[in-house]
């Protein structure tokens, strides 16, 4: 049988090797002597007794190569590191390819060699390590046999780097450093993101770039396997690797072993991979070669360094416009257009043709998109021949809605979903908590793994970013959410007639009014979960007013009045909410009692006493008619009003309907949340008439009701406390009611944050008390930060706010800083306060 080709020069070789590993030293020396060479071996060269160290020295020197038989022993053997670092150190000085591994146990070089390109014999029959043998001898010196310095590398890159080519220096610089982050091993890196954001580009332009630094830049179709087979064949081929009429089986198994073997100086590019497990069996397993792969898909890190190709920011979208269209004078229509096409480099470009094609402004485009984005999306004669065989964004996409459809029916029908929502991350939990409003069908779909699954086959084609959302108070609650491409959203929606998207965005409002924590309108608990409700909600309300979006516009109001104190768009929400229940319950029906009830809290917890009134009253007279005078929410009402009525001095109109409210309360459940409240407004009023005696009594029944029924941390327990604390002081108690007061204020840091009208106030009340007590600067500090608070939630304007201003005024002229206290009075134009 013929053997291999030899080496092109026969040489003299010094074999080094450990003892445990003296029959491989033995086998690798009889190769060497097959395949013409002289191999140095000590035990047969040396007769006992002859002196080891001379000969080791006389032969090391005149070697034409050092071949180190590798393992774990051999590196940890003293003579056996002599012989190998001097073997490298000539290597890496005078004599280049002096040193050859060839490892026959598994191991790991030190990192000063690790870059050597080695023989691997383990693990395989003795006919597979003496091919592998004889192919490392032979292909020492086969990159000279390609090509020599001026020869032109061999290339099949099939795509042009387009004349302005932009932006993406800072993504070339990470390819290179994730390709050269190995030496002597195979380095591969993928390029991923949103179809059309220019990966094949980039890599085409990488390619172009560092074409220098390999002897052979090679693309590979990698959507299917034919075609990665039928291009590995071609670059076996066009190396002189196979022959070109071989059969595809064999001629592909010896191309990946030559890749294995010989890949220094190759980059190899497959462009369009699926997934890891359709590529991985025609990846490189060894050897040196550069991969560079791109994929709509993001799970690489498996297999590969990933590199995600991100939009372009609307400067840079808008240097390709004006460059591509000559526009210079429309700088800032161009960065207007730009982050109207959401940074797709691939939208850039067929509005940058639209306009030259037809020579109008980037304008003009602007205008015409805006009037009609699904028209424009897929203008065919605009789109670039050198992307996917001219394919349009919209056929882009919805050909990629149509791919992650084959791999999970659910896709679709989901992101038809999400493209009709508030273009905003949207909660997973909308769809695995309120999928029940979204259809039989498509609910059972997404029930258990489903939703998951779905996802991941979209995130597949990259049509949806997967994100965790921190909420914004508690850094410790964290949203699964998923987010849409602008335009992926509008090629995503026409899938459905407008009567369709009609439908599904009134079947999704009734999803998340199913799922909307209606417990938010006052506890802080259920806040983080309305946080990331609240923009695709609002989005929602748009629709004609039924169940669902009246319920929606009433909790979006509730949160904007408890949460964020942002009485002014509540308010325009509550009468939204009034006018839809009327339309769709009735005017006189219990939900519009509850919209004129909640509207009336609002202006109430805003200071705006004459407002509530009118809508308790109006509220009130419905509830008796239609829920009857013995009805929880009839006593809540007429306690609420009670309270207004007092606070506008009527304290003998207001008892009645006090004690009335309680009767009720008491009579229904004595440990509920109305009758704590019930208790606190009655002893209020009590306090008001200086009936101090019964004003206590009702108050500590209150808070030991609440500390039993609702607990002592609860968000409830402050607006009793602090009532409580005011009697204090009026009894001269002042050491507890500062106790009180500050309880009160520890438990709304709690539950609101620093920033909220509701601790804004506890931290008034308790600056009141501590200037009252003598306490200046304990006082100012709780002023200055109710002050802030106050300016921040509910402006300078606000009574509140102002009493506060005066307040804070008073403090330092007790602390005898008068200039600073008559500056605060003129800024907010506020006389002393009476304490």
């Amino acid at each position: 049988m013929a053997l291999p080709r030899q080496a092109e020069k026969m040489a003299d070789i010094f074999v080094s090797y450990t003892s445990s590993d003296r029959d491989w030293a033995y086998w690798i020396g009889r190769e060497l002597e097959a395949l013409g060479h002289v191999a140095h071996i000590h035990e047969w060269e040396l007769k006992s007794g002859e002196d080891i160290y001379e000969w080791m020295e006389q032969r090391h020197d005149a070697a034409d190569h050092v071949l180190c038989v590798l393992s774990d022993d051999y590196l940890k053997a003293p003579y056996s590191k002599l012989e190998r670092n001097a073997a490298i150190w000539q290597a890496a000085g005078k004599r280049p390819g002096f040193v050859l591994f060839v490892a026959v146990k598994p191991c790991k070089l030190p990192t000063l060699a690790d870059h050597f390109r080695r023989c691997e014999l383990f693990n395989v029959d003795e006919a597979e390590a003496r091919r592998r043998f004889r192919d490392f001898m032979s292909a020492r010196n086969a990159a000279a046999t390609i090509a020599f310095p001026g020869e032109l590398a061999v290339s099949n890159i099939p795509i042009r780097v387009p004349e302005h080519f932009v932006g993406r220096e800072d993504s070339l610089g990470s390819i290179r450093t994730a390709l050269t982050r190995y030496e002597g091993r195979v380095a591969i890196t993928a390029l991923h993101g949103l179809r059309g954001v220019g990966k094949t580009t980039l890599a085409a332009a990488y390619a172009e770039r560092h074409g220098g630094d390999y002897r052979a830049t090679w693309w590979i179709r990698a959507e299917t396997e034919a075609t990665m087979r039928a291009d590995l064949v071609g670059l076996g081929a066009r190396l002189n690797w196979v022959d070109a009429e071989a059969k595809e089986d064999v001629a592909l198994q010896a191309v990946m072993e030559r890749l294995r073997q010989e890949g220094d100086g190759l980059l190899l590019v497959y462009d369009n991979a699926i997934d890891a497990r359709s590529l991985k069996p025609y990846l490189p397993t060894g050897g040196r070669a550069h991969v560079l792969l791109t994929s709509n898909a993001h799970a690489w890190r498996g297999l590969a360094s990933p590199v995600e190709i991100r939009l372009w920011p609307r400067q840079i979208g808008a240097d390709y416009l004006i460059a591509r269209t000559g526009r210079e004078s429309e700088r800032a229509t161009a960065e207007a257009l730009s982050e109207t096409l959401g940074g797709l480099p691939l939208a850039h470009e067929q509005a940058a043709a639209y306009c030259e094609r037809l020579d109008i402004s980037l304008a003009d485009y602007a205008r015409r998109f805006s009037a009609s984005p699904a028209k424009f999306l897929d203008t065919e004669s605009d789109a670039p021949l050198e992307y996917h065989d001219g394919l349009t964004v919209a056929k882009t996409f919805a050909l990629a809605i149509e791919e992650a459809a084959k791999l999970n029916p659910a896709a679709e029908p989901l992101i038809v979903h999400l493209a009709l929502l508030a273009p905003e991350a949207v909660p997973l939990f909308v769809f695995s908590e309120g999928r029940e409003a979204l259809g039989r069908s498509l609910a059972s779909a997404l029930a258990d793994e489903g939703l998951d699954e779905a996802i991941a086959a979209l995130r597949a084609f990259a049509l949806v970013d997967r994100e965790e959302i921190v909420d914004e108070r508690d850094p410790e609650i964290s949203t699964a959410c998923v987010r849409l491409h602008r335009l992926v959203r509008q090629v995503a929606a026409i899938r459905r007639t407008s009567e369709e998207q009609t439908a599904i965005r009134q079947a999704l409002a009734a999803a998340l009014e199913s799922i909307y924590p209606e417990a938010a309108l006052v506890d802080p608990a259920h806040w983080p979960k309305a946080r990331r409700l609240d923009a695709i909600a609002l989005d929602l309300t748009d629709l004609e007013p039924d169940t669902a979006t009246v319920s929606l516009l009433a909790y979006l109001a509730g949160y904007r009045q408890s949460a964020l104190g942002r009485f002014t768009e509540a308010d325009a929400l509550y009468e939204r909410t009034r006018a839809g229940s009327e339309r769709v319950f009735g005017p006189e029906s219990a939900e519009t009692s509850t919209v004129l009830h909640n509207h009336a809290y609002m202006h109430e917890f805003s200071g705006e006493v004459a407002k509530a009134r009118r809508l308790y009253e109006q509220a009130l007279a419905i509830r008796e008619k239609v829920l009857g005078e013995q009805d929880e929410r009839t006593a809540n009402t007429l306690n609420n009003l009670a309270r207004m009525i007092r606070e506008m001095g009527e304290l003998d109109v207001a008892k009645p309907l006090f004690e009335r409210a309680l009767a009720i309360h008491e009579k229904r459940d004595p440990s509920s949340v109305s009758y704590i409240v019930s208790l606190r407004d009655l002893a209020q009023l009590y306090f008001k008439q200086d009936d101090y005696v019964s004003a206590r009594a009702l108050y500590e029944q209150a808070l030991a009701i609440g500390e039993r029924a609702i607990g002592p941390e609860s968000y409830l327990m402050p607006y009793v406390l602090t009532s409580y604390g005011h009697l204090l002081h009026a009894l001269g108690e002042n050491a507890e009611a500062e106790r009180v007061y500050r309880r009160a204020l520890a438990i709304d840091v709690k539950h609101y944050g620093g920033d909220h009208p509701r601790t804004a106030k506890s931290h008034a009340i308790l600056g009141r008390h501590l200037l009252r007590i003598g306490d200046a600067g304990g006082a100012l500090v709780e002023l200055e930060q109710a002050l802030a608070d106050q300016l921040a939630a509910i402006g300078a304007a606000h009574e509140e706010t102002l009493i506060t201003a005066a307040l804070a005024a008073a403090a330092l002229d007790r602390l005898g800083r008068a200039d600073e206290a008559a500056a605060i009075r003129a800024k907010y134009n506020v006389e002393n306060h009476k304490l």
